[in-house]
């Protein structure tokens, strides 16, 4: 199976690019335009059958832990008028991961009052001591890359042999229709996933162009935070060394 890995920033794409993947590794930039705009170039330049996004995420929930991964497989848009707003969703195989629900935010912070997570939070923050996110405070500030930059590891090849028959289920055609509930958990109560949720900027306009493509897609996450904590709190260095672990051996024992 072609395949192409894209990643918001190098420093999440790093370790990876270091384990010598067969496959190309993109390095597309924060936020819904720059991640739009590097997968049309990804997909038009390489014509994978896979694209699959990784990175790292901030958790509404603490049932899931700093440095877990998890298979982002529906998410939507924080802001959009609920008139507007759509699920988008996975395309990909099943991958055998935690699956979780993500928001798509410009802040972090963004998607608290559409998940419902408002109000325990601010109790949550003012019995921790520390308070709901300013404004400016972005999902990306943990790291930062040039836009469009694309990383070619050594030796790696785009025509890499086809998947083991486990990595072939699907986890279901969408057909571009959202909200049908075609994948367990999506719907919850009192406006919360019934999956784990957890934030990023780029997994619905990702979902979105994949879409858009025809091409097949999956996106996988590794809890660098909790939203709503400091920076000091972070563990990106346990999130991206157990994301690296993770994509190799999904991916990296095909022969």
């Amino acid at each position: 199976m072609k395949r192409i890995f894209i990643f918001p920033t190098i420093e999440e794409a790093k370790a990876f690019i270091l384990t010598q993947p067969r496959d190309p590794v993109f390095v597309a930039g924060v936020g819904a335009a720059e991640i739009a705009a590097a997968t049309i170039r990804a997909v038009k330049a390489r014509k994978p059958q896979l694209v699959v996004l990784a990175g790292i995420a901030g958790a509404y929930d603490r049932s899931l832990q700093r440095g877990e991964v998890v298979e982002v497989v529906t998410e939507r848009i924080a802001g959009i008028p609920e008139r507007y707003a759509r699920e988008y969703e996975t395309s990909g195989p099943d991958l055998g991961l935690p699956l979780a629900a993500g928001v798509t935010v410009n802040r972090s912070g963004d998607g608290l009052r559409e998940t419902g997570r408002k109000q325990e939070q601010e109790q949550e923050f003012r019995e921790t001591g520390y308070g709901i996110p300013e404004p400016e405070t972005k999902s990306g500030d943990a790291v930062s890359a040039p836009a469009g930059q694309t990383l070619q590891p050594t030796g790696e090849r785009a025509d890499s042999p086809e998947q083991p028959s486990d990595m072939q289920s699907a986890i279901g055609d969408t057909n571009g229709t959202a909200g049908q509930g075609s994948l367990p958990g999506i719907d919850g109560t009192d406006g919360q996933s019934a999956l784990p949720e957890i934030e990023n900027m780029e997994g619905a306009p990702f979902f979105a162009v994949c879409e858009a493509l025809g091409v097949a897609c999956c996106q996988i996450r590794a809890v660098s935070n909790y939203v709503g904590e400091p920076f000091d709190r972070w563990a990106v260095g346990l999130a991206v060394e157990n994301l690296t672990a993770t994509l190799t051996q999904i991916f990296g024992n095909d022969e």
